[in-house]
C-alpha cells in the first residue's frame, strides 16, 4: 500500500495545499485515492495521510473464519491477555 502524507507545522499553508492536491488526486483516472485522514499534531500544524493505488489493481479484502482453537485468551484479572496491564522493570532492576 502507497501512503501520501501532507505533513507541516503551518496548517493554514498545509490546508492550501490540499485544496489544491486532493482534487487533482480524484480527477486523476489513473489512481484511486482513499479519503484523507486527518492526524493530530501536537504543535497545532497539519497531519494529513491517504492511501494511492493504481486503477487497475485488484482490491482484495479477506476475512478470517478459522479462529484459533481456545478462544480468546484471558489473563489473571479476567482482562483479554493483549491488554493486561504491564508493569515495569523493578526498582534499581
Amino acid at each position: 500500500m502507497v501512503q501520501l502524507r501532507v505533513m507541516t507545522d503551518d496548517k493554514e499553508l498545509g490546508e492550501q495545499i490540499l485544496d489544491v492536491l486532493l482534487p487533482l488526486l480524484k480527477a486523476c483516472t489513473a489512481l484511486r485515492t482513499s479519503e484523507p485522514t486527518r492526524l493530530s499534531h501536537r504543535g497545532g500544524g497539519l497531519r494529513v495521510v491517504l492511501d494511492v493505488q493504481l486503477a487497475g489493481a485488484p482490491s482484495v479484502r479477506v476475512e478470517r473464519k478459522d479462529w484459533p482453537a481456545g478462544g480468546t485468551r484471558a489473563g489473571r484479572d479476567g482482562a483479554p491477555a493483549w491488554r493486561q496491564r504491564r508493569l515495569g522493570p523493578p526498582p534499581g532492576g
